[in-house]
């Protein structure tokens, strides 16, 4: 099967950057032919090999983008076309449709509503549409578009594989070995809800927490950890170059996001390295938490209801360590890349017309 996979929007290295990357590897790996539209010099340039057409696409109506893709699709056709992020929903898309160079299907990574607008334009341009979870699906179907037109595929990520010892990090971090240990990574915007966590360790007598990552919001939330007066049990870590030896040296990973997360893959990184995952109850979160077997989940907001999760997990070392063992069975059998792969090509089979 011939695949162009569309990235010509993505600039950074996030959750839908990695996401094209470990699916363009896994259908590789399946035996199809994927190209890659990316930004020249991106991320996604540098971390993806093979077949690429690269291109940077600059406002999301501007006909020069229309014309490149026209130009690029010129004596090339593919059995699926594969849109990922909106700026790239509609001129490479109509592109691809006028050029008759494949099959469109786009897939959708937030849990929110479109307009009435984009449903009319999406569905009209779309062959189909994969929601990344059953929340993302929920919220496509209240604004209008068609339960046939959508498959649900979730996503999967690489085992993470630590490289050092969690007692050696812990040292590194000024940690002891007995410390209660509650990582966060993710940008530090106010949906994650990074102030429900502080608030809940302020409400524990030993938890401490680990932040990991940047964002606009640090400052304030520096504030609250000084308010709280607990910037003795909140370290803000800034980003961190080996996100796997840090989940590892963690007792748990928080996830307390106040917003419709779709399917995050810190979820999965944390469960493929065998640490269970305290997360809100919100999104596609509940699609991959198992409250009580890999995990705990709370309500959005609730810092009590927290709190009390974290005293729980503090006083049975028994529960956690069965809940992480759970937790990394659970993404060795469901949430591999090659798992993800093998869901989007079932979806890609039945959609194209594929010459495998």
């Amino acid at each position: 099967m011939k695949v162009l996979e569309v990235g010509s929007s993505l600039y950074d290295w996030g959750g839908i950057e990695r996401y094209v990357a470990y699916l363009t590897e896994g259908l590789r790996g399946r035996g199809h032919e994927v190209t890659v539209s990316c930004p020249p010099g991106s991320p996604l340039d540098e971390r993806v090999s093979g077949e690429k057409f690269r291109f940077a696409l600059r406002g999301q109506f501007s006909p020069k983008n229309y014309l490149r893709y026209r130009k690029f699709f010129r004596g090339r056709s593919f059995d699926v076309i594969h849109l990922h992020f909106s700026p790239d929903f509609v001129m490479p898309a109509l592109a691809a449709r006028h050029a008759r160079a494949g099959k469109i299907v786009a897939t959708r990574h937030v849990a929110l509503k479109w307009s009435a607008g984009k449903v009319k334009r999406y569905t009209g341009l779309f062959d189909h549409i994969i929601p990344v979870s059953h929340a993302v699906e929920q919220k496509l179907a209240e604004s209008g578009v068609p339960m046939q037109m959508m498959t649900v595929a979730k996503a999967g990520t690489p085992g993470l594989v630590a490289e050092r010892a969690p007692e050696a990090v812990r040292k590194d971090l000024g940690l002891a070995d007995s410390e209660f240990v509650v990582g966060s990574f993710g940008r530090l915007v106010p949906e994650k809800g990074i102030e429900v966590l502080l608030k809940a360790v302020s409400a524990t007598q030993n938890a401490r927490a680990l932040i990991f990552g940047e964002g606009p919001h640090r400052p304030a939330l520096e504030d609250l950890a000084r308010s709280l007066s607990i910037t003795d049990r909140a370290e803000f870590k800034g980003f961190v170059p080996n996100v796997a030896d840090a989940m590892n040296a963690c007792d748990l990973v928080a996830v307390p996001s106040t917003w419709d997360e779709a399917f995050p893959s810190s979820v999965l990184e944390a469960m493929s390295l065998g640490r269970p995952v305290v997360a809100s109850r919100v999104g596609g979160l509940p699609e991959i938490v198992e409250s009580g077997i890999t995990g705990m989940l709370f309500e959005r907001n609730n810092d009590q209801e927290l709190a009390s999760v974290l005293r729980g997990l503090i006083a049975d070392e028994g529960k956690r360590v069965t809940m992480g063992e759970t937790a990394k069975t659970r993404h060795r059998e469901d949430y591999t890349v090659e798992k993800m792969a093998e869901r989007i090509e079932q979806v890609f089979l039945r959609v194209g017309d594929p010459k495998i």
